[in-house]
């Protein structure tokens, strides 16, 4: 097997040609910047920097507050000074936001509790307190609560009693998207917190059955442990196939912040669900473009994974392109099916992945081809994933590894 030594994992962290701005924004995008990185912030804030992009790039990736944040803090008297005004206001707007929903997570969460309804909030307010340890410096779009498949109902009808309305372009069968009329009061309410195809067949118990005690805005909450809220952060990116930044940011922050974090109990988990693979290709992002202080025997067993690394580069190259068009589902597809060690799982992620997005649901072009009488109708459910399979049969083929 090909293997990475340490040596090469560190100097593959300077290997990207990345413009003037993006390696600041890169050394702007952490909670924690030591003295070397200060001064390199000094010195790239000097050149000749396109503001307008950066600031673009900042905000396309979620990580506008972590910008504002650093330059203020290292040199704001190098920073021009509409360049930093605009940022000010994105930060004090963004801390607003942040304040409004957390306050209704808290509204939220007590009126599930007085209607005897198990809620467990991630994401959102509580990673922003407990990894970031700083509600203003992460960017926050909505509230992402789980309940029981047995209540969901029940939540939901609770939240339509206050003043919520569901929104059409974001419901799905494990999660329903919420939205007020002033459009900052956002809720996913989940039954699942990832769907089935993309949770590596973790239990949903997992979830419940990993928490501790949190003090959250005068509450005691429960708040997912460390191990089980980076599996969390893992998977979630992953599902997006780590389009954003931002995504990255909450991997490095969350090994900042638990330096004590049980990396045996991690691989453990991950080789018992077969997912070491994708894992990997998390910590190998954190490393290369945040300098996410990865333990060393952590980066000894990753290196095991060589073909998450070569994931890591191909993401990361294509991570910052100008276009930000919607990932096509078949390209969502073969990512991941990428992250996936062996044949056997490929085909799940495939065959579960069909289901779960409508492939396997019959077209007009699928009539079309065949023209059957209605007590055949079932037939057309064998002939759509042969058409799917004939289009992207070469790249669906090569990601589960047979090639032709």
């Amino acid at each position: 097997m090909q293997t990475l030594t340490i040596s090469d994992i560190k100097k593959a962290e300077n290997n990207y040609n990345f413009s003037t701005e993006l390696e600041l924004l890169l050394c702007c995008t952490r909670t924690q910047i030591d003295n070397s990185t200060t001064e390199h912030i000094k010195t790239l804030v000097k050149q000749n920097i396109d503001w307008q992009y950066l600031v673009q790039t900042a905000m396309r990736h979620g990580v506008m507050p972590l910008l504002y944040w650093s330059l203020k803090s290292t040199c704001p008297e190098s920073v021009p000074d509409n360049a930093l005004d605009f940022l000010h206001k994105v930060a004090q707007k963004n801390t607003c936001n942040n304040l409004i929903l957390t306050q209704e997570l808290v509204n939220v969460l007590h009126l599930f509790e007085t209607h005897q309804i198990p809620a467990l909030a991630y994401k959102g307010p509580l990673l922003a307190t407990s990894v970031y340890d700083n509600l203003s410096l992460r960017y926050i779009s909505d509230l992402d609560i789980l309940v029981s498949k047995e209540n969901f109902q029940k939540a939901a009808d609770l939240l339509l009693a206050q003043g919520y309305k569901y929104s059409e372009e974001a419901n799905v069968r494990w999660e329903s998207h919420f939205i007020k009329d002033d459009g900052i009061h956002n809720i996913d309410l989940h039954s699942e917190i990832i769907p089935q195809h993309l949770a590596c067949s973790i239990n949903e118990n997992y979830w419940w059955e990993n928490t501790q005690p949190f003090s959250f805005a005068g509450l005691t909450v429960p708040n997912l442990l460390p191990e089980a809220m980076f599996f969390l952060i893992c998977l979630n990116g992953n599902k997006e196939c780590w389009k954003h930044l931002n995504r990255i940011c909450d991997v490095a922050e969350i090994i900042r912040a638990y330096p004590q974090m049980n990396w045996q109990e991690i691989f453990q988990k991950a080789d018992t669900l077969g997912c070491k693979r994708l894992i990997s290709l998390a910590l190998f992002l954190a490393k290369d473009l945040l300098q996410a202080p990865v333990p060393e025997a952590v980066l000894e067993q990753i290196q095991m994974y060589p073909k998450a690394k070569v994931l890591a580069q191909q993401t990361i190259q294509k991570l910052f392109a100008q276009s930000n068009e919607r990932i096509l589902e078949v390209h969502r597809c073969l990512f991941h099916i990428k992250t996936r060690e062996n044949l056997q799982s490929k085909i799940k992620v495939l065959v579960d992945l069909m289901n779960y997005s409508g492939w396997l649901q019959p077209t007009e072009k699928d009539l079309d081809l065949v023209n059957l009488p209605k007590s055949l109708y079932f037939l057309y459910y064998l002939v759509r994933p042969i058409r799917v399979l004939h289009k992207y049969q070469r790249p669906l083929l090569r990601c589960i590894g047979i090639n032709i």
